[in-house]
């Protein structure tokens, strides 16, 4: 009888054998990965967790990485601040050594130099300094962010400094603490032409308001402007100094064959330049002369009188005749900018009560700082190759037209060299009476910039300004002003002109009274320049900015200056402010201060990327302890166990090799039956 059983029993085990083998692989996998998961199916429930725990553990290791370049960027930034500073100790040697009076002024001339070559090596560094082609500090970038977390909050901010000479404090000052003025010019004083609130020093009146005080009628002198600024010292702060000088022209030998006179004083003849410079300083009374190595003499005094030379022969020793008014140097007493500005609107005041007229009597520009430089109105002659007119030095070359706009484009072409910055603007203001006749039909036309306008049917202010606007000419713009006038307005600096085309009166007609943007009269003028009520023409001015804050110098003829609108601010025609200094023994002691101070900032610098360094650190070990945290709990869920798997890998091996017997038993069995069947 066949025994069913067998059968079974092969199947059965057949199926166990499947199950073993499977378990086998599977512990084999786990023992050659070292997980317990390997995919999905092996553990759905923690398949989330493990993948979360991963992409933390990335995110770390990269936060740590971006940590280590923060570290790298604070030590090169704090690396080339402390060679600056052994540069500025090296400079603190030498100003010291600047500060004997032992020294010669060779000695000065000599040390000089050196720390110039200093200061020029600290702006080299500020401009090498980097980290992967970042600035670290020329002050091109403000700060650098590292993100350094998991989060989109965990970012760590590293300030970027300007550490140049200039941001230190020690080439140029941050504003110019002393205006050294042109010659004041001629006025006779009066309440009308000059009121006490017409100019404003540091923001405040320049002046005394009573004037009479310190000015008379007719009393213009450098000296009797001197004693009204300080008079007002207490409120803007600033103190005045006058002082004169007059130079000859050099002479070789000397030949005077008639009277010669300074401020009415008789020199007597003299046979040499020696000779005559002792002459001057014995019989001229209040001046001093000096003989110049290149055979000029030099008129001078300290309290900013008139020098005034004449005779009938001046000229025979080298001078001409005239009246040289004197110059005022301003100073602020606690050593901070000085800030000269006439009382317009364009200045923030209320009204126009001062113009730059009133400036120009002190022998100023309008400064706001040593980086701005406000202009009168430009000149009607354009720049040319001959007006050798510098800016920091560089040429500033021609100009196409005669207009503000022309000569700031002429500037602006070079601004990548003297690294200053021209905008101009004009303005012409004009009153007219809109209920007139010439405003009614058949009046005759008004040119404005060659485009003519008809104005016929213009009857109002409004009208008349929108009539402007809608013609649109060039950039020039109306606006309606409170006090009924229309200002033309062109902030490309164009030349504004208005001119009559019919029977040469109608402008005077239609716009009776016209003021340029300093609130200064235009006088019409025919097409020849003569007066008439024919054409009005408003020039603009120049703005001059410095693009990095530096000091603006400006040189050149007192003729070719005018050019740009500019008086003749100081003797030498510059606005320059001082830094660094041994050519004297007072420049040298206050210039230690200056260094003492730059050495504290970098100081201060050093220890903020110190703090910063610090804190990187502080958060790279967090992260370094929470990243194996991370790995740690990963390994738990995701990590086999090993004793574990080799015990059931063991187990499995074994029941596979009994079940393989089992088998075997088992088919041999169902043989034997068949060939008993056979």
């Amino acid at each position: 009888m066949l025994n069913i059983g067998n059968l079974t029993t092969s199947h059965f085990i057949q199926q166990k054998l499947s199950n073993q083998i499977k378990q086998i692989t599977e512990t084999t996998e786990r023992l050659s990965s070292g997980k317990r998961v390997n995919r999905a199916a092996d553990d759905p429930a923690s398949v989330g967790t493990i993948s979360r725990l991963n992409t933390q553990v990335l995110s770390l290791g990269k936060a740590i990485s971006n940590g280590a370049e923060g570290i790298v960027l604070t030590q090169t930034a704090d690396g080339g601040l402390e060679t600056i500073n052994n540069i500025l100790s090296q400079i603190r040697e030498l100003t010291v050594q600047g500060g004997s009076s032992t020294l010669t002024t060779a000695d000065r001339n000599t040390l000089q130099v050196e720390i110039d070559a200093y200061l020029t090596e600290i702006d080299a560094l500020t401009k090498i300094i980097k980290f992967n082609a970042i600035n670290l500090l020329d002050g091109s970038t403000d700060k650098v962010n590292f993100f350094v977390g998991e989060n989109k909050d965990d970012n760590i901010s590293i300030s970027l400094v300007k550490s140049d000479s200039k941001a230190l404090g020690l080439s140029g000052l941050s504003g110019v603490k002393e205006f050294t003025s042109g010659r004041v010019t001629g006025f006779t004083y009066n309440s009308s032409n000059l009121a006490a609130s017409d100019i404003k020093i540091n923001s405040q009146n320049a002046l005394a308001a009573n004037l009479t005080d310190n000015l008379s009628s007719g009393n213009n002198t450098a000296a009797a402007l001197v004693t009204a600024i300080n008079a007002n010292s207490n409120s803007h702060g600033a103190t005045a100094t006058g002082f004169n000088k007059v130079t000859s022209a050099a002479k070789n030998s000397l030949s005077m064959s008639d009277t010669f006179t300074i401020n009415t004083n008789i020199i007597s003849t003299q046979t040499s330049l020696a000779n005559l410079v002792d002459g001057i300083n014995e019989q001229a009374g209040g001046v001093i002369a000096t003989l110049n190595s290149d055979n000029t003499i030099t008129l001078s005094n300290t309290t900013g009188n008139d020098i005034v030379v004449g005779g009938n022969a001046p000229t025979d020793a080298g001078f001409t005749a005239g009246t040289y008014l004197g110059y005022i140097k301003l100073e602020n007493v606690d050593g901070t900018f000085v800030k000269i500005e006439a009382m317009t609107k364009a200045n923030g005041y209320a009204s126009n009560s001062g113009n730059i007229d009133d400036l120009a009597r002190f022998g100023f520009n309008e400064v706001d700082s040593s980086t701005v430089i406000r202009s009168d109105l430009v000149s009607t002659n354009a720049l040319t190759a001959s007006h050798d007119i510098k800016i920091n030095d560089v040429s500033i070359g021609a100009s196409t037209t005669e207009s503000a706009g022309s000569k700031a484009v002429a500037i602006n072409a070079l601004t990548d060299q003297h690294g200053v910055t021209a905008t101009a603007r004009t303005e012409l203001t004009i009153a007219a009476n809109f209920t007139s006749s010439a405003f009614a039909p058949g009046a005759s036309d008004i040119a404005l910039n060659g485009t003519v306008i008809d104005f016929s049917a213009e009857h109002t202010l409004a009208l008349v300004v929108a009539k402007f606007n809608d013609t649109q000419v060039g950039d020039v713009r109306a606006t309606a002003n409170a006090d009924g006038t229309l200002t033309l307005t062109s902030e490309s600096g164009v030349n504004i002109k208005l001119m009559d085309k019919g029977s040469g009166t109608q402008t005077k007609a239609m716009f009776s009274t016209a003021t340029d943007i300093h609130g200064e009269s235009i006088t019409a003028t025919d097409s020849s320049g003569n007066s008439k009520a024919d054409t009005f023409v408003a020039y603009g001015n120049l703005t001059l900015s410095s693009a990095d804050g530096s000091p603006i110098k400006i040189s050149g003829t007192i003729a070719d200056i005018a050019h740009l609108g500019l008086k003749h601010q100081s003797q030498e025609l510059s606005v320059v402010a001082s830094g660094v200094s041994v050519t004297s023994l007072a420049d040298a002691q206050s210039s230690i201060e200056k260094i003492d101070e730059a050495i504290r900032k970098v100081s201060l610098y050093r220890s903020s990327f110190g703090a910063v360094e610090n804190r990187i650190d502080a958060s790279m070990n967090n992260l370094t302890t929470l990243k194996l945290n991370m790995q740690a709990t990963r390994s738990r869920i995701e990590d086999g166990d090993f004793a574990q798997e080799t015990s059931n890998m063991t187990k499995n091996q074994i029941l596979n090799q009994a079940a393989t017997s089992m088998l075997a038993q088992a088919n041999a069995s169902k043989q034997n039956l068949l060939a008993l069947l056979q």
